[in-house]
């Protein structure tokens, strides 16, 4: 199909070649031509009656208000009575599809971002509507709630239901200031349409001959799209957002994935939400013991909420971050990949013990399941995004040399997603976003570097494998860790002031030690430096009191012969089967560490 004009001859990419091979693509082919003179029509602005819109533009540029007196609501808004039916149909509570509202700069011939675009990309997924006018674009604001307004060039996506209206915020709006910035723009509506359709019970409308399942295998990423090979038949596509919205392709997607989704004919776009893996199962192949990465998801001072998959968040206190830290905030931030230890799940209540301080390093954890079926991990260490970008780039560079895929198969697909990152790119340099990641690396290092320092100096501290099997006897290898643990944990001016008191084992210590599980030794240990230095009394997080013979408060303290009083602290938190340590305080002003307990175990 050729549009009017003699632009096509200079950028053939805008008039597709259509062909049909099977009995089902010949049956396509009549909706996938009339999609091309719907997307021609509507780039030239034609002002079509709305009967014969009803009948050209069926799903992109033609929506009905609900209720009795339905009309017919154009794309291009350039009537105040058309901006008022939008604000209308925008807040009706049964719209089901999220709806981008572009405006156009004052002066300005064109939106800046790609309206045509936009309507090819979210087919089927999301209504687009473009203000055209200082007449409607004044209608348009009175009829939505403040701060939910869209003038001036801005953009916004709707998402369905009417709770943006309270919080406007659910629907951000998005600026440009030229047309140097199409491309960003425009790809920033589309995550915002794509993300807003897959967090919902949203059904892709388009008609069911365009759908079709189909099994394909992923040649690999461009464009921050996955380009798919399906046998007997043109590439597809999958867009990340409509997966996990956030997470990069590379995140999603592996070369040589077998995928399987519900195909848009006319699109090319392949739905794969199917795939998704449920939480729950997920995260079932972690073991107590297992360093694990999470991504952080809100931070405050006391604590931080973290992700160990998509929709499975736990919280950690700040107190098995460091033991010494006034604000998290100045540790992490939202979006950052963490290593954390994992304890195992405390079978009465569920709950998952997590520890920052006690982790190991981010290189030693244990992979993080896929988001899809087949995928690959869905979080990496942060230092190795870049060597797994270059794997990733070196594998594109062979896609057209891969068996069974033909250069006419992905040249349309390919070359396409080639165009746009490239356009992305200059846009991206001339911005100087290659500073301005320098700098987030910079930031990024000096909070991790901070993040250690403070974990490293209220722990004991990163011991050597050979560090814990130096002695035959149980008792000497741990009271040289006590010593190696109280050197590295105190500065050398407060070893004066924060002396080891003498100390010994009781009769059932090493028993209940060796026996404990879902708490590593190390930090065992460091309470004990904590106990023997006196700074138990001093830190909230050990939760220092006396041990009762019950769990009621008025039940009698545990004393033995000499009037010695058997005192607990926390080496766990907020869990019925959280570990305690119990410690006789004696009258020579010694300790004698008695043994290691859970919390309902009140035995000294």
């Amino acid at each position: 199909m050729y549009p009017a004009g003699v632009a096509w001859e200079s950028n053939p990419l805008a008039v597709p070649l259509r062909m049909a091979r099977t009995p089902q693509e010949i049956a396509e082919l009549p909706q996938r031509i009339l999609g091309d003179v719907r997307q021609a029509l509507e780039k030239a602005r034609v002002d079509t009656p709305p009967a014969v819109a009803a009948l050209i533009f069926p799903m992109e540029s033609v929506t009905t208000t609900p209720g009795p007196s339905a009309r017919i609501l154009p794309a291009e808004i350039s009537s105040s009575n058309d901006a008022e039916a939008l604000g209308q149909y925008l807040r009706s509570s049964s719209r089901t599809l999220p709806a981008v509202v572009v405006s156009r700069a004052t002066g300005a011939a064109m939106a800046w971002p790609d309206v045509a675009r936009l309507r090819t990309d979210l087919s089927g997924l999301a209504d687009v509507f473009e203000i055209v006018g200082l007449e409607a674009s004044w209608a348009f604001s009175r009829a939505v709630p403040d701060m939910c307004q869209v003038y001036g060039g801005a953009s916004r996506v709707y998402p369905p239901g009417t709770d943006w209206e309270l919080n406007p915020y659910l629907s951000p709006l998005r600026f440009a200031y030229g047309k140097s910035e199409r491309e960003s723009v425009s790809r920033t509506l589309v995550a915002d349409a794509m993300s807003m359709a897959s967090s919902g019970s949203l059904t892709i409308q388009s008609s069911p001959a365009a759908r079709t399942v189909v099994v394909g295998e992923v040649e690999g990423v461009a464009g921050e799209r996955a380009l798919v090979k399906i046998p007997g038949q043109f590439p597809g596509v999958i867009w990340p957002e409509l997966a996990e919205p956030g997470l990069p392709a590379e995140r999603l997607f592996v070369r040589r994935m077998r995928v399987r989704g519900e195909l848009d004919a006319d699109s090319r776009r392949i739905d794969v939400r199917d795939m998704r893996r449920k939480p729950d199962d997920a995260v079932a192949t972690y073991r107590p013991g297992d360093t694990i990465l999470v991504r952080v998801v809100n931070v405050s001072p006391a604590n931080c909420d973290v992700e160990l998959f998509p929709g499975f968040k736990r919280t950690i206190p700040a107190e098995y971050v460091a033991d010494e830290v006034a604000d998290l905030r100045e540790l992490m931030t939202v979006g950052e990949i963490l290593p954390v230890w994992f304890g195992g799940v405390e079978e009465v209540t569920g709950e998952w013990l997590l520890s920052v301080q006690d982790a190991a390093d981010a290189t030693e954890a244990v992979s993080t399941p896929s988001i899809l079926v087949g995928g690959p991990p869905w979080l990496v260490p942060t230092h190795a995004v870049h060597i797994d970008q270059v794997e990733e780039d070196s594998a594109q560079s062979e896609l057209g040399d891969d068996e069974g895929a033909t250069a006419a198969e992905l040249s349309s697909a390919f070359v396409e997603a080639l165009k746009r990152d490239n356009e992305q790119l200059v846009n991206l340099l001339k911005r100087s976003q290659a500073r301005v990641d320098s700098l987030e690396t910079q930031l990024n290092e000096a909070r991790t570097k901070l993040r250690e320092s403070v974990r490293r100096k209220s722990r004991v501290g990163a011991t050597g494998p050979d560090d814990t099997r130096l002695f035959e006897r149980e008792d000497d290898q741990l009271t040289f860790e006590i010593r190696q643990a109280w050197a590295r944990m105190t500065q050398p001016a407060e070893k004066q002031l924060l002396p080891l008191k003498p100390w010994r084992y009781g009769p059932e210590f090493f028993a209940t030690f060796s026996g404990v599980e879902g708490i590593s030794r190390e930090k065992v240990v460091e309470v004990i430096v904590h106990v023997l230095t006196g700074r138990d009394t001093e830190l909230a997080s050990r939760e220092r009191h006396q041990l009762r013979r019950g769990r009621g408060g008025d039940d009698p303290p545990v004393v033995r012969t000499g009037g010695e009083v058997c005192w607990r602290v926390s080496l766990q938190s907020k869990t019925p089967g959280a570990r305690r340590l119990h410690y006789w305080s004696c009258a020579d002003g010694s300790v004698e560490l008695s043994s290691i307990r859970i919390h309902d175990d009140f035995r000294p």
